[in-house]
């Protein structure tokens, strides 16, 4: 299916000058792109900073996200960033824009560094270097020509075979995706962004659409009067406002250094699926630029794979070294023997724990070995008050465990 050329060709079209015009745009909507992505960056840092402060406190003095205004700042920075890369999308390919996100990519890592102080290993530096070659290729490689599609010519790329297809091959991934989530409890960083991706295709597919609409709308040809960029945009909301529901679940649990990574080469493939399916942009590509284009995404795997190597082992280690998932609490008197007694801890994820110190705390009052003043009838909070060894100052009280 052939589509218009970029607006801006329509009255410069065979002309050195139209020639000029296209690279030209095609130069805004990288840079378009960059700043987006340097802007998505800070972003998430920002929600990853609010999140690590608020683990700092109290469980009692602890708030939702969603109160917090440090972490709306981090979003209105997000949605900045992606109505940069909205408007990308409608000076360059989609294959061109996605895998721009590499300035994301190198950003994390300096901001990551600087502010968030987490560790930046020899492997990051390696790995993201990788992920920069292959994110290269990959635009070196693909097809450069722009097209925008019409409003007629949507409907049909919509209700075509292969497009039927893809989105029912997605859908189905995205069942399976769900039911490890919610049913199998398997909330894993990489299930988390395998959905942010997929929700990611439709966005993409959304906003290049309605991007290059509003090109052709600017350039003489309206299309307002056309349902399909309604229900476009409606799709393109609905997509990118999911997108930074998982993205934040991921980010609320894993290190900035794994989750920007990992969700620009995931992005990055989505995007570019996307764009083969939907765009037709890789049409008439030569074996050759379609060997490289499949380098650079093994180069893209391969240096996600270097930074997040070890990463998650050495966090559960340290975890395991004090709780082994539950906290191991020495009693003052002996428990049938020096019996270790454990103490769950069900509401917080193991790696919170890495460095809590292990407690003293006294015996159950339901132990034979209880040896303070028998509990008076009446309430929990008075039983838990008297559920201490004669003689106990005011620091074991609260160290006390309820039954």
């Amino acid at each position: 299916m052939e589509g218009i050329e970029n607006p801006t060709d329509l009255t410069d079209a065979g002309t050195q000058n139209g020639n000029a015009k296209h690279y030209q745009d095609i130069f805004i909507g990288c840079l378009l792109a960059v700043i987006g992505n340097l802007l998505i960056s800070v972003s998430l840092n920002i929600q990853k900073y609010t999140h690590n402060r608020d683990q700092q406190l109290t469980v009692g003095n602890r708030t939702h996200y969603l109160k917090r205004p440090l972490w709306w700042v981090g979003i209105v920075l997000m949605v900045l960033g992606e109505l940069g890369n909205f408007a990308a999308y409608g000076y360059a390919p989609a294959s061109t824009v996605a895998p721009l996100g590499t300035t994301t990519v190198i950003a994390n890592m300096f901001i990551a560094v600087l502010f968030l102080r987490e560790r930046l290993r020899p492997e990051d530096l390696f790995g993201s270097s990788l992920s920069i070659v292959g994110a290269f290729l990959i635009v070196s490689f693909s097809k450069r020509k722009e097209h925008v599609l019409s409003s007629s010519q949507l409907v049909e790329a919509l209700t075509s075979v292969r497009f039927i297809i893809y989105v029912s091959l997605e859908l189905l991934t995205l069942t399976v995706l769900f039911f490890l989530l919610y049913v199998a409890k398997k909330d894993n960083v990489l299930i988390l962004l395998l959905i942010t991706s997929i929700v990611a295709s439709f966005t993409v597919i959304c906003a290049k659409a309605v991007s290059g609409l509003l090109n052709l709308s600017l350039a003489g040809l309206p299309q307002f009067g056309h349902p399909v960029l309604y229900i476009m945009t409606a799709v393109l909301v609905a997509t990118a406002v999911l997108q930074v529901y998982y993205l934040n679940m991921a980010m609320k649990g894993s290190d900035s250094t794994v989750v920007v990574p990992t969700n620009f080469v995931f992005f990055t493939i989505s995007a570019i699926l996307s764009g083969i399916v939907f765009f037709n942009e890789f049409w008439g590509l030569h074996g050759l630029s379609i060997f490289m284009f499949l380098l650079g995404c093994l180069l893209s795997f391969v240096g996600v794979y270097f930074i997040t190597l070890n990463r998650g082992s050495r966090s559960n280690d340290a975890a395991a070294e004090v709780l082994d998932d539950t906290v191991p609490i020495k009693s003052s008197a002996p428990l049938g023997g020096g019996e270790i007694r454990q103490v769950q801890f069900d509401v917080f994820p193991t790696w919170l724990f890495a460095s809590v110190h292990r407690a003293e705390v006294q015996p159950r009052r339901s132990h034979p070995q209880w040896t303070g003043p028998p509990c008076a009838e009446g309430d929990d909070n008075d039983r838990q008050r008297q559920q201490q060894p004669a003689g106990a100052n005011e620091e074991d009280k609260q160290q006390l465990l309820p039954d």
